[in-house]
């Protein structure tokens, strides 16, 4: 085990990219040593609360001390910058979704393993306390086997939310909509948890009377998953006011509902349990308080030498459940997951 701290350098420093700051702050495994965007504006903001030194093309960082890389940046140039970060030798953490396009995210994976670099991906609610609880509950068949599983997104994303960041709203820079972005975590959630989704059929659309993008705002799935059981989801980020993010499980002896404000119990009887976690207000949210634990988790896969709970191939199936989810139009398709190019 390394006994130096690991040297850290950012690469975009948009909205998400406090949750990274506030992770690094006196962390006990590795410290921030440079920061990346072409906005200088963003970088200056960033450093005033976070530190680091400012960069303004991340390709300054191919002669510089660094062990590790986040990327967060716009979801179309994730392929481009990990490939090329991994490619000097620098360990990777990227934002969700690996990539838009699960051929992208194959190239990715190779890459990483052809060079022996370590890549990850900001799949934070695996690591929170519900859904470490559920999992734990599920894995060791407490209440039996699932029978079914619904997962139910309900967001509100309109106007400044796409005028103040031009990439999103479209499927060439973001991927998608609702799917790829607000409901990709519970996407997540669900493979995670269920041990696997095996087939998807489903429909997506946009249904909002607007022009502020052209990406899907609503979408239903069906799912099958590896075990045999089934699951619904039902997607929209045109729900004003509102952000609700849950997962139900129904077991052969109990419910569990998954939610960041913590794990819900209903036992056969109706006896209903509750196991309240740590929750954040306000704006952003809903974007919970796993950053810390998922990114010193990848800190300590690196100096530990061990698996990374959010590794790179776990990710892609996400985002090939997410393309199957686009393509879908009611067929069954085959998630996939990675297949060596």
């Amino acid at each position: 085990m390394k006994t130096k701290k690991l040297n850290v350098a950012l690469i975009g420093c948009g909205a998400v990219s406090r949750n990274h700051g506030k992770a690094l702050l006196n962390n006990e495994y590795a410290t921030l040593r440079y920061i990346v965007d072409i906005n200088r504006d963003h970088a200056e903001k960033f450093q005033e609360k976070y530190g680091g030194e400012i960069l303004s093309d991340y390709r300054e960082l191919y002669e510089k001390d660094v062990d590790v890389v986040h990327v967060i940046t716009p979801h179309y140039t994730h392929p481009e910058i990990v490939i090329d970060m991994l490619e000097h030798g620098f360990d990777v953490l990227t934002e969700k979704p690996i990539a838009i396009d699960r051929r992208d995210g194959v190239r990715m994976i190779d890459k990483s393993e052809e060079l022996g670099r370590r890549l990850g991906v900001c799949f934070q609610n695996r690591l929170n306390k519900a859904t470490k609880m559920a999992k734990e509950i599920i894995d060791d068949k407490r209440y039996g086997n699932i029978v079914s599983m619904m997962g139910l997104v309900g967001w509100d994303r309109s106007g400044k939310y796409y005028s103040e960041s031009p990439w999103r709203g479209t499927y060439e820079r973001e991927g998608g909509g609702t799917i790829i972005n607000q409901s990709i975590h519970t996407i997540d959630l669900m493979d995670y948890l269920s041990g696997g989704i095996s087939e998807v059929s489903a429909f997506d659309a946009h249904l909002r009377e607007n022009t502020e993008y052209e990406v899907d705002d609503f979408a239903m799935a069906y799912f099958k998953f590896n075990s045999g059981a089934t699951g619904v989801g039902f997607f929209t980020n045109a729900y004003e006011k509102s952000k609700i993010c849950d997962v139900e499980i129904h077991l052969e002896g109990a419910t569990l509902l998954v939610q960041q404000r913590g794990l819900t119990i209903t036992h056969e009887d109706g006896k209903r349990e509750f196991f309240e976690a740590e929750t954040l207000t306000g704006e952003k949210s809903e974007w919970g308080v796993s950053h810390s634990l998922l990114i010193n988790e990848f800190y300590r896969s690196i100096l530990e030498d061990k698996p990374f709970i959010a590794d790179a191939k776990t990710a892609l199936r996400t985002t090939d459940i997410v393309n199957a989810i686009h393509n879908s139009n009611g067929r069954f398709i085959k998630v996939r997951g990675y297949e060596k190019v």
